[in-house]
């Protein structure tokens, strides 16, 4: 893995009208010829897709796109190098994922959300990391349809930032930084929660009652958590070597 986990986190380009627009964000995962991503960032419409890797300055085509059935994860098998170290371990992508997640633990998401709509805007991705909390995990059925079992964030998932990983990060301690370059899940969607700020209840000139009620939007991001799809990784894309101690389980 490379020093900097970051450099494994890329953009899903679909060509649009001979433009290559970004649909959302990606990452490279057991090998660097293969990144994971939202299904709902790479619809069959929008075919055919690349993925660009801004830290490392590489754009590789997509050959072949793997759709889970129900969740909302995707493979994205790309035309390029897969080196490896010394170890066998891939040189960029995120060595594997793990299930033993719990509710409180702290993570990072990273991503290339996009700017605006703003006057001063571009609408281009920008890179940003973003760090929270699980609050709560629990089977999820998204707007699209899609169904997984997912974490709750403490944040909420900017436009962009679907298809990002979410990951440990690393608190230093005896332990060598490669222990926490593994992923817990990928961001998805937003789930939102409504909060009664002020209510006013009112009776009208013909003697009717009626109730004026404020509301504040609560949103919380949504990801899809590895471990729920562990059993179609694993079928799908390398395999962790037997003596790693990463591997990805059911919770």
């Amino acid at each position: 893995m490379s020093e900097n986990q970051l450099d494994a986190v890329g953009i899903v380009l679909a060509q649009v009208n001979d433009e290559w627009d970004a649909q959302g964000s990606c990452f490279l995962f057991r090998s660097d010829a293969l990144a994971l991503t939202a299904a709902h960032c790479v619809p069959e419409a929008l075919e055919p897709f690349a993925v660009q890797l801004p830290h490392l300055g590489t754009t590789m085509p997509v050959e072949r796109i793997e759709r889970h059935p129900a969740s909302d994860i995707a493979m994205l098998f790309c035309t390029g190098e897969d080196t490896l170290t010394e170890k066998g371990d891939p040189t960029t992508a995120f060595l594997d994922g793990v299930g033993n997640w719990s509710v409180g633990e702290t993570f990072h998401a990273y991503g290339y959300p996009t700017e605006g709509p703003t006057e001063d805007s571009t609408q281009a991705p920008v890179p940003r990391m973003f760090t929270g909390n699980f609050q709560r995990f629990m089977p999820y059925v998204s707007p699209r349809g899609y169904r997984f079992l997912a974490g709750e964030m403490s944040i909420p998932a900017p436009s962009g930032l679907s298809g990002g990983p979410v990951f440990r990060p690393w608190l230093g301690g005896p332990f060598s930084p490669q222990e926490f370059q593994i992923v817990l899940g990928l961001v998805a969607a937003n789930l939102d929660s409504y909060a009664v700020t002020d209510s006013i209840s009112e009776v009208n000139d013909a003697g009717k009652e009626y109730r004026e009620k404020s509301l504040r939007v609560i949103r919380y991001g949504v990801a899809v958590m590895l471990s729920g799809v562990a059993d179609w990784l694993n079928e799908r894309s390398p395999k962790r070597q037997p003596d790693r101690p990463f591997h990805l389980q059911q919770a």
